[in-house]
């Protein structure tokens, strides 16, 4: 353990370099709540508001422990600690809610995920099992950590593993392709966190000293953003389309271009074919249909609600010419 530190040898400049991640992540969470697309849909999921309002409770706890601005350094660890458990617990029913519920219902769940973070809270405020108190080192606040501190780090790591586990089952029990691929991109988005709770780990483990705040709030950002801004499906595909090598920038770019081409084409009054664009738009959903199902006709024939003597057209429509 460290000594405390006068607080007149802290560096204000340093305090002001830590301080930026956390800022940035508070401004990005008020700009997300800010918007009425994006209102409605966190008054529709209590674990999404529940989570970015703890995350903010987070990095604002960060900027009052850089700027120095409060002296009780136990009850803002305390008051730090007991929101990462609240968040843990969020992020794990959040990856739940990515699965079919099968062996227990999601309410169960969900109450037996917050039962457990609720219980450590009681024991971060009102007891010395996990956090005995606090000292302030050079730059931030350092805990002292009690008997059973390694619950509250069981806890965490386990929330962690748990929620890889579940949004990686979600991509192989997708119930079509388009959820699989939001699962995906969920999964990659998670990996951020995952790193920088194995890297903080290791780093510790080995006497590195090195503070999680200095990555944590842009990773859990990224996650939250991504969870956000796929939740629906126009939103996601808009979402791919900005993924390069993608199936859906493949075919926005294709009908995007042969629409522009034939709006340019008519500005300069050059004359056009209606019936050869709409053919061309055409085949391109119905290829783009024809991936989604993995090449099975008879299912993109449904998902279109076309016939499949439609399929079957522009099949042959699309075959080399015999030299």
């Amino acid at each position: 353990m460290n000594p405390p530190v006068d607080n007149e040898l802290i560096t204000e400049s340093f305090n002001t370099w830590l301080v930026i991640p956390s800022l940035i992540t508070s401004f990005t969470i008020l700009v997300v709540v800010s918007f009425k697309r994006w209102r409605k849909l966190l008054w529709e999921n209590n674990l999404i508001i529940g989570l970015l309002f703890s995350l903010l409770a987070l990095n604002l706890l960060e900027v009052l422990t850089y700027g120095n601005f409060l002296n009780n350094y136990e009850i803002m660890l305390k008051m730090y600690y007991g929101l990462a458990a609240f968040s843990a617990a969020a992020f794990l029913c959040l990856s739940e809610e990515l699965n079919p519920p099968q062996l227990f219902t999601r309410k169960s769940f969900h109450y037996s995920v917050f039962s457990i973070a609720f219980i450590l809270i009681i024991l971060i405020f009102f007891s010395n099992f996990l956090i005995e108190g606090a000292i302030r080192n050079n730059y931030t606040i350092s805990r002292i950590p009690g008997q059973y501190y390694w619950a509250f780090l069981l806890f965490v790591i386990g929330c962690i593993i748990s929620a890889t586990l579940l949004i990686t089952r979600s991509i192989l029990f997708a119930r079509n392709p388009l959820d699989k691929k939001r699962n995906t991109v969920i999964l990659i988005s998670f990996c951020p966190i995952i790193l920088s709770v194995i890297i903080i780990l290791v780093l510790m483990q080995i006497g590195i000293k090195i503070n999680l705040s200095i990555f944590l709030p842009i990773s859990t950002l990224i996650f939250v953003i991504v969870y956000l801004f796929t939740e629906n499906r126009s939103d996601l595909f808009r979402f791919l389309v900005n993924i390069p090598f993608s199936s859906e920038r493949a075919a926005y770019k294709e009908i995007s271009e042969r629409v522009i081409e034939y709006i340019s084409k008519a500005q300069t009054d050059e004359k056009l074919s209606l019936k050869e664009m709409m053919a061309e738009i055409e085949r391109t959903f119905i290829n783009n249909a024809l991936e989604i199902k993995d090449g099975n006709h008879n299912l993109a024939a449904e998902l279109l609600s076309i016939s499949l003597s439609t399929i079957y057209r522009n099949k042959e429509k699309n075959k080399p010419e015999n030299p």
